[in-house]
């Protein structure tokens, strides 16, 4: 039987530019809501899936991206959300209503 090593996650931050989104360090917005609360059981969602959680239309998700509200990651063509900033973005809806 073959034994590998586990492999050793890399954090990406914006100083090595490996994050999409204007710069954005996804380390800075974990810790401020827990997603679980929320009912988010998984590490990242799809667009769809996203829209679907938000119960918003994609021009409406696209327009929080833009406006910074909502952060997203590039995985390949993939566009994927985590669900830390999903989590931070209802939170954030929550106090400025």
């Amino acid at each position: 039987m073959f034994m590998t090593q586990p492999r050793k996650l890399r954090e990406y931050g914006s100083a090595n530019g490996l994050t999409s989104g204007g710069g954005y360090d996804h380390d800075s917005a974990v810790g401020l809501i827990d997603p679980r609360a929320l009912g988010l059981v998984k590490a990242a969602y799809t667009v769809r899936e996203a829209l679907h959680l938000l119960s918003i239309g994609r021009t409406s998700l696209y327009a929080a991206v833009k406006r910074g509200g909502l952060k997203r990651v590039k995985f390949g063509k993939k566009t994927l959300f985590y669900a830390a900033d999903l989590a931070s973005f209802l939170a954030e809806l929550k106090r400025s209503s």
